[in-house]
């Protein structure tokens, strides 16, 4: 089995263990938060994840920080989780974990992340009409909308929600030609 797999199926352990723990408390929410929060954090610092995951630093040392940085700051559940992936040399799968918890929430709220590509920042109105539009059309009680700014989409724009694609793109269009010329 390869690495990438195993750490997938470790992380989908961990992140279930903990959904099913908050899943009908009130803190379901900010667990949710905290470990974006970390997940940010970790991407931002990645001295954070090497301090984590070095095999040379005793693990009193990586539990005295977790304590002192995260033991106030986030929740008992998530500061427990923390400590528990430390002891088990599983920090490494922070991102596949708090990537795995969401969905389990969207999952329970019927809500959906999405991410829309376009060449220029999109107005609040106009994103806002096409997260109502997603949600209508794809039954979600909620869309949270992001946009991602890709100059080299020349136009149009790119929707990824869950494990679909909306090529809306000039430059998708323009692939599409080429392919359909090339069958010719």
């Amino acid at each position: 089995m390869s690495n990438r797999l195993q750490n997938t199926k470790v992380a989908s352990r961990y992140a279930k263990a903990l959904f099913e723990s908050v899943r009908h408390g009130s803190e379901l929410e900010q667990v949710h938060q905290d470990l974006k929060t970390i997940q940010e954090l970790m991407a931002q610092v990645p001295q954070l994840s090497l301090f984590l995951e070095n095999p040379g630093i005793p693990e009193a040392d990586k539990q005295s920080f977790v304590d002192e940085q995260f033991g106030k700051s986030t929740t008992p559940w998530v500061h427990r989780l923390l400590k528990l992936m430390v002891e088990n040399g599983r920090t490494v799968v922070m991102p596949q974990l708090v990537s795995q918890f969401a969905e389990y929430r969207n999952r329970q709220e019927n809500t959906a992340s999405a991410e829309i590509i376009t060449a220029v920042e999109l107005e609040a109105e106009l994103r806002d009409r096409i997260r109502k539009t997603l949600e209508t059309s794809l039954g979600f009680s909620r869309v949270d909308l992001s946009n991602r700014v890709d100059p080299g989409l020349l136009g149009g724009a790119i929707i990824k929600i869950q494990d679909k694609v909306i090529d809306g793109s000039y430059v998708g269009r323009l692939e599409e030609l080429r392919k359909q010329i090339g069958k010719l």
